[in-house]
């Protein structure tokens, strides 16, 4: 199971950060950086796509913001509901043990910071916080005019949108919006896309197909949606919209995502997608693995696919005296997730382990640990232990003393009480480099180089 694939000449996306913190929302969309062609490190010529750093968990002062928590957990709670009823849509029932959480609501506080002058708003500044939480997103193409758009790469969910022209409301101001009558290539498809979100807003609109470019790679017929509907939680995101690179099976659309279009008309050297989160240079890899990033072998693990997820079985989370505090647990690896989220139980066990801990009064499953412990905490899967760097654990300061730190693993459950699932976002990715595997429906992970 542990191999390391000989390389095969594919096309590198490589993405530049820069930072967004609070600040006045763009007027109008945000402009565009043309990509720039390079050769890459490993073979070929590359495509650079410029992507956003999102302001993350903690104000300017770097003390934990416990608002930005809280909306933070609603929409990653939201957004695996969706997936949950998108499946049972699609196929029948739940996959075996989840379970379909509750509708999270934000409070009256919350909706009011999403709709006044408070919000995080998407403001270009050079980066200077590489603890902030992280939105992977670059530059992508649809039509036969090549229309532009800003997109957030998630593999936690299987439905690209973006907004459409016709969506006239304040909250698609700022952004770049898709006109099919501009596109001779584009077709419009029966039905409807509709997502809801806890502060009651919604995204919705038209299904289109059309050709969709990603730096090269162009493929024809892809689904996707054209929102004329966009919910204040995400109009102020740093993004247009998503592209997800799930399984299909969790497709609100009902129809394959951008990658297995792509591997099915083979316009991909390889059915294979990979991750470098950095504070610089990150790169998305479509159609291979750049070996110039890791080194070592890959360790791959068989992905159970059944729930539409990049998940993997038989893990186990600790700390350097114990690397098995939790184990026998499930992992769904989402890079369009900021934190890493655990069955409450399974979570207090962890922090218990590391000195000092403690929960957070202030926000229910968050935990604070002294800010100069060393922490070691590491996932496995029967191979190595996968260490996340202690600095990509803190997600602020508890208070203005800055002797504790609030951790970035959350006692909450995403795919039902029952479940002993854990979703895995970009606090451990960062410190791997991540291989999505759909041609062996494998996921797997290497030492960084």
């Amino acid at each position: 199971m542990f191999n390391k694939p000989s390389f095969i000449s594919s096309l590198l996306l490589t993405l530049a950060l820069t930072n967004s913190f609070p600040g006045l929302a763009f007027a109008t969309p945000a402009p565009l950086i043309p990509p720039t062609v390079f050769e890459s490190r490993s073979s070929g010529a590359g495509i650079s796509i410029p992507i956003r750093k999102r302001s993350g968990l903690a104000n300017s002062s770097g003390v934990f913001d416990v608002d930005k928590a809280r909306v933070d957990v609603i929409m990653t709670v939201n957004k695996h509901r969706r997936n949950m009823m998108n499946y049972l849509s699609t196929q029948g029932s739940l996959p075996a043990g989840f379970e379909l959480e509750p509708l999270l609501t934000f409070p009256v506080k919350l909706v009011e910071t999403l709709t006044g002058p408070n919000i995080i708003k998407r403001q270009a500044v050079p980066l200077t916080d590489e603890n902030n939480g992280e939105l992977w997103d670059g530059q992508i193409s649809i039509g036969s005019n090549d229309q532009k758009f800003i997109i957030d790469f998630d593999t936690g969910s299987s439905d690209l949108w973006v907004p459409s022209i016709n969506c006239t409301a304040s909250t698609c101001s700022s952004k770049h919006k898709y006109d099919p009558s501009a596109s001779s290539s584009s077709e419009a498809q029966d039905g409807s896309f509709n997502i809801q979100y806890g502060d009651g807003s919604s995204v919705s609109g038209s299904i289109y197909t059309d050709g969709v470019t990603i730096a090269g790679i162009s493929v024809t017929g892809q689904h996707f949606a054209a929102v004329t509907n966009l919910s204040n939680s995400v109009a102020q995101t740093p993004f247009d919209g998503i592209l997800g690179m799930g399984y299909s099976t969790l497709s609100n659309l009902g129809a394959p995502t951008f990658f297995e279009t792509a591997v099915k008309q083979g316009v991909v050297a390889s059915p294979e997608f990979s991750f470098f989160l950095s504070a610089n240079g990150s790169e998305l890899y479509l159609g291979g693995t750049n070996s110039q990033l890791y080194t070592g072998d890959i360790e791959f693990h068989d992905v159970n696919t059944s729930p539409g997820y990049w998940k993997i079985s038989g893990g186990s989370v600790g700390v350097p005296s114990n690397a098995g505090v939790v184990s026998g647990i499930d992992t769904v690896v989402d890079s369009g997730t900021t934190l890493i989220y655990g069955p409450p139980n399974d979570v207090k066990n962890l922090w218990a382990a590391v000195p000092g801990a403690a929960a957070y009064d202030a926000e229910p499953g968050f935990y604070t640990y002294p800010c100069n412990q060393t922490l070691g905490i590491s996932f496995s899967w029967g191979g190595k232990n996968w260490s996340i760097p202690d600095e990509h654990m803190s997600t602020g300061f508890a208070d203005g003393s800055g002797q504790k730190c609030v951790g970035a693993i959350i006692g909450q459950n995403i795919f039902g009480s029952s479940s002993p699932t854990w979703l895995v976002g970009d606090t451990f990715m960062k410190g791997v480099y991540s291989v999505f595997n759909l041609g062996n429906n494998q996921l797997g992970f290497a030492q960084l180089a």
